[in-house]
């Protein structure tokens, strides 16, 4: 089998060489989860359960590992990556209750013909279903899909992100000590074209659960239609922040920057656009770049350092790159704009139009603050919907009239007021609209997602 060289961003250590399965042994992988599919779905609720509380305990006592693994081999600052690794730990045992209380429903005998029946509806398993993990939260995305999957009685295949595979792929191990049954939980690194043609078109896949770019949800949309399996798909974003000249600016500043540069600018539901209106342009630009240059610049396992590094020295190319384009087009450089391999210095534009690419479907995963200045409600709302993406949006306000009247208007799978649109809940439905997504996660949706609502009908039983 092939293997790939991971390695830290900031050091170039090399951290591991995981193999890389190829189309036989992901068909392997698949027939194993196909038949272990059936018996798993027969285990009651509260057995199911139990494995996932299991699962939850070992991944809570070998999280330092997991989050120092993670931080390695991408780095996350590891304060972030230690959240992330335990919300995955509170998705495991979320999803169990909730799945031991999801009730179903009786329906009445609402018209003629139908007297003494008994018709109620229940909730099963899909089948096998493969879950695709990015490589900005893997971790808590492979809990986001797999905890309510399981929890309904379906198996799971869960391809690692291929950039930084390694804490994903140490998973199985919790799953071993778990005691899931074989063919269960399987975790693997693996290729494009192996995945397209062994999981994605293939009919013993019942679904698809994806977290990645725009490109790759259209993808797999067309590989899986022929098998018309379900997709879930939580895509890009290019998420507007809209400022109003009565905000708290402290509190504003705030929220842009703990949004923007959480993850280093990797997240796809972070403020990316920054409308401010104009009154207060000026003050909120210097104020940002005030805050930017006091936070502290280190490794990822520095607990202190908010700015580490992104991904791989190609990310920030790519990000580097999209602001010599914003440049091109007109924009300032306030501050920052310097790169030092996969290292990226926050990045203030100033001067940014609507009409520019940024302020509309190019969407920068890096620490980079386009500033967008807007006179009226109005314009904000038509500058912030103008883009392909809708995944999150927040706007800042003292009005709560407004909030509410511009909330609405948003294009977006959510919209926070009085904060950024980087706001996840564990329980809240999330997701996208427009090019943003299809379907919804969160403890509060995911269970339903990753089941089929079946009808039984007992006639004549109450007759």
């Amino acid at each position: 089998m092939k293997t790939i060289t991971v390695t830290n961003p900031m050091t170039g250590e090399i951290l591991g060489n995981p193999q890389l399965a190829d189309e036989n042994a992901l068909q392997d992988m698949v027939d194993k989860s196909v038949r272990a599919q059936e018996a798993w779905a027969e285990k009651p609720v509260y057995e199911r359960a139990e494995y996932l509380y299991r699962f939850a305990d070992a991944l809570e006592e070998d999280a330092e590992y997991v989050s120092q693994l993670s931080s390695k081999e991408m780095a996350k600052p590891i304060l972030q990556s230690r959240t992330e690794t335990m919300d995955g730990v509170k998705l495991l045992r979320a999803a169990a209750e909730r799945a031991k209380h999801l009730y179903g429903e009786v329906l009445s005998d609402s018209g003629p013909g139908f007297e003494g029946d008994l018709v109620f509806t229940k909730r099963e398993p899909l089948g096998t279903i493969a879950c695709i993990i990015p490589f900005n939260f893997p971790v808590e995305l492979t809990f986001q899909k797999i905890a309510p999957a399981l929890a309904m009685g379906n198996t799971v295949l869960v391809k690692a992100p291929s950039s930084n595979p390694l804490a994903v792929l140490s998973l199985q191990t919790y799953a071993e000590k778990a005691g899931f049954p074989e063919g269960v939980v399987q975790f693997f690194a693996a290729e494009r074209k192996a995945v397209s043609e062994k999981l994605i078109s293939n009919p013993q896949i019942a679904a698809i659960s994806l977290t990645g770019s725009t490109e790759a949800g259209k993808q797999m949309v067309k590989e899986g239609a022929d098998t018309l399996k379900r997709v879930f798909l939580e895509l890009g974003g290019n998420d507007a922040l809209i400022i109003f000249e009565d905000a708290d600016i402290d509190r504003a500043l705030d929220e842009m920057v703990g949004s923007r540069l959480e993850n280093n600018g990797q997240v796809c539901c972070s403020s990316k656009r920054f409308f401010i209106q104009r009154r207060i342009y000026d003050k909120v630009a210097k104020g940002l770049v005030e805050r930017l240059s006091t936070l502290k610049r280190g490794s990822a396992l520095d607990e202190e350092a908010v700015v580490t590094a992104l991904v791989s020295e190609k990310a920030a190319k790519k990000a580097e790159a999209q602001i010599r384009h914003t440049k091109s087009q007109g924009a300032e450089l306030l501050c920052g704009g310097n790169r030092d391999g996969a290292r990226m210095e926050p990045t203030v534009l100033t001067g940014v139009t609507p009409d520019m690419d940024v302020a509309s479907d190019m969407e920068i995963f890096g620490p980079v603050f386009p500033l967008i200045a807007f006179d009226t409600e109005e314009e904000a709302v038509r500058y912030a919907n103008q883009s392909i993406y809708g995944l999150s949006s927040g706007l800042m306000t003292k009005d709560m009239n407004r909030a509410f009247r511009v909330g609405s208007k948003l294009k977006a799978g959510g919209a926070v007021i009085n904060g950024s649109g980087g706001y996840r809940h564990l329980d809240q439905p999330f997701g996208g609209f427009k090019q943003s997504g299809l379907g919804r996660e969160g403890i509060s949706v995911s269970l339903e997602e990753f089941s089929h609502l079946k009808v039984y009908v007992v006639k004549r039983a109450f007759l």
